[in-house]
Order: C-alpha cells, then structure tokens, then sequence
C-alpha cells in the first residue's frame, strides 16, 4: 500500500489526477465508482448498478507524458562503454536510472489518450437517490470518474525509497525508445529496491479524474456514509461536485463506502 499511496500522492500533486493503481493493469472505465483510501481510488462498480447508462466521449487527439523524479540521472553503456546515446545498431546496451529526488518516480509514455463522461451534471442528478437492483440506495459519498486517461506502450517505474536505482537492458535501439517514451517487452528491469514496479510495455489506465454528488445548492455537504439516505429522487436534485474542488490531501473515505453490494436471498 506504501507504493500506490506514494505513486498516488505524486500524481494528484505534481499531476492533478488521481492514480490509477495498478497503473496499465487494473481495469478502469468512465462512470465507475468507489472511494479513497490513503489516496488511493479503490473501484466498487459501475453506475449501471444504478440504472444511470454513462455516455462516453473520446478525446480528439493523443499527447505524451513524461514526468521524472527531481534529481534523476541516467547512465547509458554498450559493450560496457559509456554512451551519450544509443545508436541506431542492434547491438546490446544497459540504462542505469538513479532517482534521488524524494520519489522515485519514472513515467513516461509518447501516447496518452482521453475519454470523458458526456452530461455529468445530467448524471449527477439521475444518481441522487437511485437505488440498485438489491435496494442499495446510491452514497453521495461515492467518487465516479469522470475522465479516464489510457496509455499505450508507456514506461512506469516507482519505488517508495527514495534514491532507487533502476537497470534497464536490451538491444539500444528499444532502450533509446525507452528514453522516448515507448516501451518495449523486449527489454528486462531489474531494481535495487524489492519494494517497486516497473511496466514497459502494455496499453491501460494511468490516471483518471472523479466527482461526487452532492445535493443542489449547498455549499457544504457531509459526505459521512452512516447518514440516513434518501428513500426518493423526486424532492431532491443532485449536481456534481468536481475534483478540483476538493482539498490537496485527500482524507480517507468512510468505511461503509468501501461495502460492496450483496447479493439478495432470492
């Protein structure tokens, strides 16, 4: 938990999104929902539980990324001689990656794409007060991403230790597309740190941006999941309530937001 809270506190900081954790690996969608604990959004479902289609629209164009721990240095040798790039050869190479700022953190990718959630104030307010097919009336404490960001070929490594070495190794052709952003399975990473990750390759969620639903003009609602809920959408209008509204530091979430639905006896 001490990696996704630190890869999480980086990317909501230094990024302003929420971490997708596992980054590329766990499956996201827009209009899934959940909550946070130690930073971190943990997925309970989809808002379909709830009756609520969510129309999704994709983004008109791909950017890339890159975002390197401060302090980061980088070491290139092939045939055991130090480079200051790799050449165009097939021949066998080494990336030495040190960063010394206080996360370690490597990410990049040369292809970012978006999707977002078409009518988020619509959907906010078809969510207030519905209730699944067990019953479970919707929390308005419940976090529903908005915009989902996918990366394709990307290159994520993190440590919790700050100072975290990282060897990469293959051909220097796909290590100089490593330093561009495009990852390849081609190469192997090793690490001086046993708690860390590392992904070259792959295509999935790295990060993604949320709302709550609150209700219509009030400025401050408890968001406690132990309040009694509403047993009827008719009185009442939902609106949402975006995450850069929110506070830096994220406090955790409720416990009885993480209850995931069960199951009826009949």
């Amino acid at each position: 938990m001490v990696l996704a809270s630190t890869y999480a506190r980086v990317m909501r900081s230094r990024l302003l999104h929420f971490a997708a954790w596992t980054p590329v690996v766990d499956p996201y969608g827009v209009g899934d929902y959940g909550a946070c604990r130690r930073g971190v959004f943990h997925k309970l479902g989809n808002i379909r539980e709830f009756g609520v289609e969510p129309r999704v629209r994709p983004g008109t164009c791909s950017v890339s990324l890159s975002f390197v721990s401060e302090g980061a240095t980088m070491v290139r040798t092939v045939g055991g001689a130090l480079v200051e790039a790799f050449p165009a050869q097939p021949v066998e190479g080494t990336l030495e990656l040190e960063l010394r700022g206080d996360s370690s953190i490597f990410i990049r990718t040369g292809k970012l794409s978006e999707t977002e959630l078409v009518g988020v104030d619509a959907v906010a307010g078809q969510l207030l007060g519905q209730r699944d097919v067990n019953g479970r009336a919707w929390k308005q404490g419940w976090r529903v991403i908005r915009k989902l960001y996918v990366a394709t070929d990307p290159v994520i490594l993190i440590s919790s230790e700050r100072g975290a070495r990282f060897s990469l190794s293959g051909r220097a052709e796909a290590l100089a597309a490593i330093e561009a952003g495009r990852g390849s399975a081609e190469v192997s990473v090793s690490s001086s740190q046993a708690d860390a990750l590392q992904i070259t390759s792959g295509s999935g969620p790295v990060a993604f941006d949320l709302f709550r639903v609150r209700l219509s003009g009030h400025a401050q609602v408890s968001f406690d999941a132990a309040l009694p809920q509403p047993e009827s959408s008719q009185q009442l209008v939902g609106e949402p309530e975006l995450d850069d509204e929110w506070e830096d530091e994220i406090d955790d979430d409720d416990a009885e937001l993480f209850e995931r639905a069960r199951a009826m006896p009949w």
